[in-house]
């Protein structure tokens, strides 16, 4: 019985256009979560880095804005078919507002740590930073520059480009190969993901998937701890360990899943959960 619901489980979503990978553990996978929803945690990031600039927390503040920009990419990632429209513009506008604010608080920072040093002004300084933004502007605003050529950040820019390519292609090979049934082909193509990027949240949600499907509820279980553990950040992968809690244990589960959903909804920034909430009551 328990493997005939697991396999309900992911191709209840398997079937629905989106992250496949991402919500294998429900029954409303259908509906796309609203922008707000997706973006709330990175949103609640750059909030609290802000709030440590003002503070004058430099270092603080830039490893908050590095994490809200990791989530932002892994919002990019999960979504490969919403992620080049124009409801994703804020995503991309957030990015660049993090990369601004970050070059301006090391560029602070540098100013102050060279006055603390000795008596001198940071028209170096501020030359290497104006030389840096102008170096992002588009090709054309650079005349002069031979045509095909690219800036070091355009470079790393396209670099990062095939790689997110790459990394959505095998994400979706693997649930494609998991809405088809081909669960060891799955498994594989899952595996290699994380043999390049262990722990990487959105492959270990569909390892655990796969195990679910397998009829490896235990297993499957496993795995969401390992991702909640590595990526204590993530907030669906509390709730989907709460959904398999819930699934394995009936109502002596409750009391845990509860917990998982509660902390990932006060820890993690997680949008509320019909039918979490539901089943929680």
């Amino acid at each position: 019985m328990r493997h005939t619901i697991a396999i309900f489980w992911v191709f209840s979503l398997t079937l629905a256009a989106g992250a496949a990978w991402r919500w294998p553990f429900g029954s409303d996978e259908t509906a796309k979560p609203r922008m707000s929803e997706l973006m709330e945690p990175a949103s609640l990031l750059m909030d609290e880095a802000s709030d440590l600039a003002s503070d004058g927390k430099v270092a603080e503040a830039v490893e908050k804005y590095r994490l809200a920009y990791a989530e932002l990419e892994r919002i990019e990632i999960e979504n490969p078919d919403r992620a080049e429209s124009s409801e994703f513009s804020t995503v991309r506008n957030k990015k660049a507002y993090i990369d601004s604010a970050i070059d301006s608080l090391l560029l602070d920072q540098a100013k102050k740590n060279t006055k603390a040093v000795v008596n001198t002004d940071t028209t170096e300084l501020e030359k290497r930073y104006a030389e840096k933004k102008a170096a992002e502007k588009p090709p054309e605003e650079k005349p002069g520059r031979p045509a095909g050529t690219l800036t070091a950040r355009e470079s790393q820019d396209a670099g990062m480009s095939r790689l997110l390519g790459a990394h959505k292609a095998k994400m979706q090979a693997a649930a494609d190969a998991l809405k088809a049934g081909e669960y060891d082909e799955a498994r594989r193509r899952v595996q290699d993901i994380l043999a390049l990027r262990p722990n990487d949240p959105a492959a270990l949600n569909l390892r655990a998937a796969v195990e679910a499907a397998s009829g490896d509820l235990e297993t499957a279980e496993r795995t969401l701890v390992q991702l909640t553990q590595s990526n204590p950040g993530t907030y669906y992968g509390f709730y989907n360990l709460a959904k398999l809690t819930l699934q394995m244990r009936g109502d002596a589960g409750k009391e845990p899943a509860l917990r998982y959903y509660e902390h990932g909804r006060e820890n993690c920034g997680g949008p509320i959960d019909d039918e979490l909430e539901a089943k929680l009551k």
